[in-house]
C-alpha cells in the first residue's frame, strides 16, 4: 500500500507500507529509493508495519527547487509522526545521516537504528560532484552510477558489472540527478556532538566488517556522541547488506527495534 505524507513545506513524501505490527520507518541512502529495502522488508513484515520512504525527488515523492538537508530531517520526522505511537526509525548511509537529524526533532522516538551514516565531508570532493553533475546534464548517467557505487559504496568492478545487468541499474540511473545536491550537503555537513547528545533514544549503530574506511570512521563518530548507543558489526558484509545479506540485517533490526 502506498501512503503520501504531506510535510509542512507542502512536499508530499511517498511511503510503501507492508506487514503488520510496530511501525518501522526505513530511510534509504543517496542514489537509491525505497526499493533499496525490497529484500529486507519480507524479513521484517512478520513483526513490523514496514514503512519504506521515497525521499524527496524520487519515486512517488514530490520535490521543489530548493534543497536543504534540514528539510530532509523534517520530512522524515513527519513520516514518523504520521506512522503513529511507538514508531521506530532506521536509516542507511545518507539516509542514516537524515534519520539522525530527524531523531533530534522527535522527542518521543523509542529507538533509532543507523547503518553507516556519513559524519560529513567524507564521501566525495567538490570536483567529483561537479564532474558527475556535468555528466548527468549531458545524459551520461551510467559512469556516474558506476563511480558513485565504487567510490562511496566500495563495490569492485565485477560486482558493478553484475549489478549493471539487473533491473535496479536503470532505477539507479533514474535517481542519479538527486546525487549532486545530496553529496554537496554531505560535503558541507559536520557531525554535531552537542545536537546529537540530545537524542536519548537507544541507538543501534551497524557497520560491515568489509565496509569502506569512511563508513567505519563515521559509524565510530556517531557511536561516540549518541548517549545511548551500541555498535554491532555485520560480519563479512560491506555497505550494501540490505541487498547482499537482507536476512542478517533484518535480524539485527528485529532484535533491537522490537524491544
Amino acid at each position: 500500500m502506498l501512503r503520501l505524507v504531506t510535510t509542512s513545506d507542502g512536499v508530499r513524501i511517498a511511503c510503501e507500507l507492508s506487514g503488520e505490527g510496530r511501525p518501522v520507518v526505513l530511510v534509504h541512502g543517496a542514489g537509491s529509493a525505497r526499493w533499496s529495502f525490497d529484500a529486507v522488508r519480507p524479513h521484517l513484515e512478520r513483526e513490523f508495519t514496514v514503512i519504506a520512504v521515497d525521499r524527496r525527488g524520487r519515486g512517488d515523492s514530490g520535490d521543489d527547487d530548493d534543497y536543504d538537508l534540514r528539510r530532509e530531517y523534517e520530512h522524515v520526522a513527519a513520516v514518523v509522526r504520521d506512522a503513529g505511537d511507538g514508531a521506530v526509525l532506521m536509516g542507511h548511509s545518507y539516509g542514516g545521516l537524515v534519520a539522525a537529524g530527524a531523531a533530534r526533532l522527535l522527542e518521543d522516538l523509542p529507538r533509532l537504528a543507523l547503518y553507516e551514516p556519513p559524519m560529513g565531508g567524507v564521501l566525495v570532493d567538490s570536483e567529483t560532484i561537479e564532474r558527475w553533475e556535468r555528466l548527468i546534464s549531458e545524459g551520461d548517467r551510467d559512469p556516474v552510477v558506476r563511480e558513485f557505487l565504487h567510490q562511496v559504496g566500495g563495490y569492485d568492478q565485477p560486482a558493478l558489472d553484475e549489478m549493471a545487468r539487473t533491473q535496479l541499474w536503470e532505477a539507479r540511473k533514474q535517481v542519479a540527478p538527486t546525487l549532486p545536491r545530496e553529496l554537496r550537503a554531505e560535503l558541507a555537513h559536520r557531525i554535531d556532538p552537542e545536537a546529537l547528545a540530545t537524542v536519548t533514544a537507544p541507538a543501534l549503530l551497524l557497520v560491515g566488517t568489509e565496509s569502506p574506511d569512511w563508513a567505519t570512521r563515521s559509524t565510530e563518530a556517531y557511536a561516540e556522541v549518541l548517549p545511548n548507543a551500541e555498535t554491532r558489526r555485520l560480519e563479512g558484509q560491506g555497505h550494501g547488506a540490505n541487498v547482499s545479506a537482507p536476512e542478517l540485517l533484518a535480524g539485527e533490526l528485529t532484535r533491537f527495534l522490537s524491544k
